[in-house]
């Protein structure tokens, strides 16, 4: 399992870096991932692809031949997993952190939170965020320069979902503002109060 993030270069293309996920956060994304949703075409359009135009945090993860992409969003972390041949998956995590976002924090939220204990969503979403601007930070995380089969990977598994991102373009580009905000109303209705990975 490995972070995915694409760095600016001046003139040129972006170019493709990847790190190895630690052992703890990729047992917590395994978990998670098990309580994956299909997520159809028309889901994803209606919704959360509308987050890629707003300022939302978010990483890429590379497992075997699937993507997942992590997003931070009430009620804590939107994951979604893009699979080679375009089937899509979703869930929506609960942060531990009881307030976050501002909501009111329930008794179980107050319960389980440790605030000593790793908050493997932060890490997932922002190892990556952090590295991708931050050379310095990329080397001491070990990022390395993809290999032409991690990226052929990767494209693979998202060829699907930019395709859905030129239908968008081309059936919303003159009211993007309005669909970006039905978008973010649709997230909202789909995500509820989340589901609580220990």
């Amino acid at each position: 399992m490995r972070y995915v993030i694409l760095v600016e270069q001046k003139r040129q293309a972006p170019a493709m870096f990847t790190a190895p996920v630690d052992q703890d956060d990729a047992d917590y994304l395994r978990r998670a991932a098990e309580t994956l949703k299909p997520l159809s075409a028309e889901e994803y359009m209606k919704g959360p692809a509308a987050i890629l135009h707003m300022l939302a945090r978010y990483s890429y993860i590379l497992d075997g031949d699937d993507v997942y992409w992590c997003v931070e969003w009430l009620p804590g972390m939107i994951m979604i997993r893009f699979s080679r041949g375009g089937q899509m998956a979703w869930t929506a995590l609960r942060s531990p952190v009881p307030d976050f976002g501002g909501r009111t924090a329930d008794k179980a939220d107050r319960d389980a939170y440790d605030p000593d204990a790793p908050n493997h969503q932060v890490n997932l979403i922002f190892e990556p965020w952090t590295a991708q601007s931050d050379e310095d930070d990329r080397n001491a995380k070990g990022f390395a320069r993809a290999d032409a089969k991690t990226e052929a990977t990767f494209e693979a598994a998202l060829s699907r979902v930019n395709e859905i991102g030129e239908q968008i373009e081309t059936q919303h580009g003159d009211d993007l503002e309005a669909w970006v905000y039905r978008g973010e109303e649709e997230v909202a209705k789909m995500v509820g109060d989340g589901v609580r990975i220990d």
